[in-house]
């Protein structure tokens, strides 16, 4: 009996140890899914993030690239903007802007092609990478044609716009845009849109040779490498002249070869100059301005004030369109002179005076002579300072006259002007 109580207890113990190490077995099979669960959340995160980071950091409106954007002045030349995005990333070359679309972009230039298709403007790791000149090209669009490259990205950024320039309607609404360098202002004009193969060397050959392109698009092409080149649009009014092009090359979503590329002419934009000279009486009141403008921009200059003067152009305004030169004439404003002529006693004794002067005028007015007084001021003379003037004469009986000799020896009426006195001295 006892041994078989010993069996049976010893027995009884096995699925209870069994039972233990099954639990502890879920337990840990629990914890490690818990873990996985974490790290899943985690990494979807950072997936979710990175995607995002992707997108904005390719978006044309981030304004962290947007403040390097460079600045045009009158002249033509471009200011860099706020920042210079070549202090930060010596491989910056331009800034490319299609008007009124997403594309608003610095242009970066590596020592070859691949470098900053995986490289953002500021040169660090990027999947939506950046939009660069072809290696091969002049840096400062010197060639007379320039391939430039970005992502085609399907939130539209970088290059993933340019498949909206396939529609018609689209495309000649969206034509103009701009190329600044540090040296030039390029307006840029889009006129044709084509999809080809990447290894299309007429397409992607770069250099001196936009006459070449521009028959390559407008020729025969039965001999165009892989797929071939199809041309979608072509503006002929808008390529006619162009001696520089620049292709916008991105990827076309139907082939893994095929490329979208948008052509384009660029051309130095032509200045004109402003000048604007300030004359009073045929005499220069103010320096001459000379203003420099891009041919069809809008010029707005405020004439300067001369005090006691009108002025015929208060704003020199209008849009340019070659060299021009205005004058802007002063005229001097027109005041009132009254001369009142007095008694002692305040009544009149001859009649006002009264006539118009203008700035800068000089007057000589004898004061009419009455029998019996003597005017205290012979002629009222002098230059118009800018103002109305308004005096008065008082007439002393001829006995009296030599008596005054002081302004407390004589009360005159207030409130007529400037009241002589003696030879000149005068008090109100």
């Amino acid at each position: 009996m006892a041994g078989k109580e010993l069996k049976n207890g010893t027995s009884g113990k096995k699925p209870d140890a069994l039972l233990k190490t099954l639990k502890a077995g879920n337990g840990l099979v629990s914890a490690l899914a818990g873990l996985l669960a974490v790290v899943l959340i985690l990494y979807s995160g950072y997936v979710l993030y990175d995607s995002f980071a992707t997108e904005y950091g390719a978006y044309s409106d981030n304004q962290d690239l947007l403040k390097y954007k460079p600045v045009v002045m009158a002249n033509g030349k471009a200011a860099e903007g706020a920042e210079d995005l070549s202090a930060v990333n010596a491989d910056y070359r331009a800034w490319l802007t299609v008007d009124n679309t997403q594309i608003d972009y610095p242009v970066v230039q590596g020592r070859d092609d691949l470098f900053y298709a995986s490289h953002d403007a500021y040169g660090g790791p990027s999947l939506s990478g950046a939009i660069y000149l072809a290696a091969a090209n002049s840096p400062n669009f010197r060639d007379s044609y320039s391939v430039v490259y970005g992502h085609h990205m399907d939130n539209g950024a970088m290059f993933g716009s340019l498949d909206r320039f396939r529609d018609s309607g689209y495309f000649h609404e969206h034509q103009a845009g701009t190329v600044i360098t540090k040296d030039n202002v390029y307006t840029l004009t889009l006129f044709a849109v084509a999809t080809t193969d990447a290894y299309e060397n007429q397409v992607y050959s770069v250099g001196d040779r936009a006459r070449e392109v521009i028959s390559f698009l407008t020729g025969d092409r039965r001999g165009d490498a892989g797929i071939g080149t199809n041309v979608l649009i072509y503006d002929r009014e808008a390529a006619a002249g162009a001696v520089k092009v620049v292709a916008l090359s991105t990827c076309a979503d139907a082939n893994t070869n095929g490329r979208l590329v948008v052509f384009g002419k660029l051309e130095e934009t032509a200045t004109v100059t402003l000048t604007v000279h300030y004359t009073a009486d045929g005499e220069e009141v103010f320096p001459t301005g000379v203003y420099v403008y891009h041919i069809g921009e809008t010029y707005y200059v405020v004439s300067p004030q001369l005090p006691g003067y009108d002025v015929d152009i208060e704003i020199v305004r209008g849009t340019i369109t070659e060299d021009l030169e205005i004058t802007v004439h002063y005229i001097p404003k027109t005041w009132q002179m009254v001369i009142h002529y007095i008694f002692p006693d305040g009544t009149e004794a001859a009649e006002t005076y009264t006539a118009e002067i203008r700035t800068g005028e000089e007057y000589d007015i004898a004061s009419p002579e009455i029998p019996g007084y003597i005017a205290v001021k012979v002629r009222i003379n002098g230059t118009n300072p800018g103002r109305s003037e308004e005096y008065t004469v008082v007439y002393i009986p001829v006995g009296e006259y030599t008596k005054i000799t002081g302004m407390d020896d004589y009360e005159a009426p207030t409130g007529l002007g400037g009241t002589y006195i003696q030879n000149g001295i005068c008090f109100e």
